[in-house]
Order: structure tokens, then sequence, then C-alpha cells
């Protein structure tokens, strides 16, 4: 099976364990509708080729032969959309809930598509340690006090495919972090905050 290039987004509730044990069923139920709602339509929106949605968190991937400037831009994009989606979600939301924050985590690199399962029950997915350090970097949000944070790789790919992108100002600060369960650490660049 050959490798692919791929862009793996991995969204997710910053705090859901802890915020689920303070309101009802019905109240968890509602903020996970409504959360795989607001991220489902920025993923549709900024065309990823595959997503998923598994309990508080959302996947989107971009995957082509090799980094081209529209799926680049398309999922950073959509990095920025799910965030500002969320800041508005919450405003719309009753006072008397309490805000949900999200953890966006983005990476670059090889990955392999395939479907894993039972023949004709298989599920298809990407695999490969892209998307594992996609998702170890949206674990990395808490730590960084960062909602987007995308690997120096993704950044790098796109300040050179689309060096006029007027987001990469808003990656100023690289830093160089040990990604739990990974041996070699990775530079990351944490997004400006909204405000």
């Amino acid at each position: 099976m050959e490798p692919a290039f791929g862009i793996v987004l991995f969204a997710d509730i910053v705090g859901f364990t802890a915020l689920s044990e303070e309101i009802d069923p019905a109240e968890v139920f509602a903020l996970l509708s409504g959360f795989h709602r607001e991220m489902a339509a920025q993923i549709a929106d900024h065309g990823a080729t595959l997503d998923d949605h598994v309990g508080d968190g959302a996947v989107a991937m971009w995957i082509a032969q090799g980094p081209e400037v529209p799926m680049l831009q398309d999922a950073i994009s959509c990095g920025f959309a799910m965030r500002e989606a969320m800041e508005n979600w919450n405003r719309d939301r009753p006072a008397a809930l309490p805000a949900a924050r999200i953890g966006i985590g983005m990476h670059a690199g090889p990955l392999v598509v395939g479907a894993i399962g039972l023949p004709g029950r298989g599920k298809l997915g990407a695999f490969g340690d892209t998307v594992n350090v996609a998702n170890r970097i949206e674990r990395m949000t808490r730590t960084l006090g960062s909602s987007l944070v995308v690997s120096d790789d993704l950044f790098r790919l796109l300040a050179t495919e689309a060096p006029s992108d007027e987001r990469i100002d808003l990656f100023p600060r690289v830093l160089t972090a040990r990604l739990p369960g990974r041996g070699r650490p990775i530079r990351l660049r944490p997004a400006l905050s909204i405000r």
C-alpha cells in the first residue's frame, strides 16, 4: 500500500469528563450534539477527504499525493473556523450551561488510507505516525494554553507553498516539545488567541 500525503486535524472538548460530571445526561447529549453539528459543518465547508466523530472528539483529514496549496489552506481555515464556531456557539447557548472549550491539533505528513474490521463492516480510516502525532498535538493544547496548535512541519508547508497567506502571522512562536508516548521531540506552533 503506497503512502499518501495528509493533513490530519483532531478537535476535542477540553475537560469533557469533568464537565459531564456536573450536568445531567440530557445536557451531555445536547452538548455533544451541538459540538458535533458545529464541527461537522466546518469540516464539510472546508472540503475534508475523510472525517469521523467519536465521543467528544472530531477528526478531519485532507489527503492527496503531495502538499497542494488548496488543501493546506482549507485545513488551516478549518482549524480557525472550528475555533470561531465554538466561540459563537458558546455565546448562543443558555447562560446557565458551562462554556465548552475546544482543543485543536494539526499535523501533516505521510499516511496510509484503508479499511479495517470485518469485510462489509470495515471502517475507512487513515493510519501512521502522522495521525498519532496530530492526536498528541491536540492533547498539548492544554499544556500550551492555546486552543489551536499545529506542527512546525505543517506551518512550514503553508509558509513555503502559500507565503502570502496572512494566517502565517498568527503562528509567531515555535517551541520544541516531547509528545506523550513518542521518542523524538517535535516543533510546535500555537496559534494566537481569538481575542
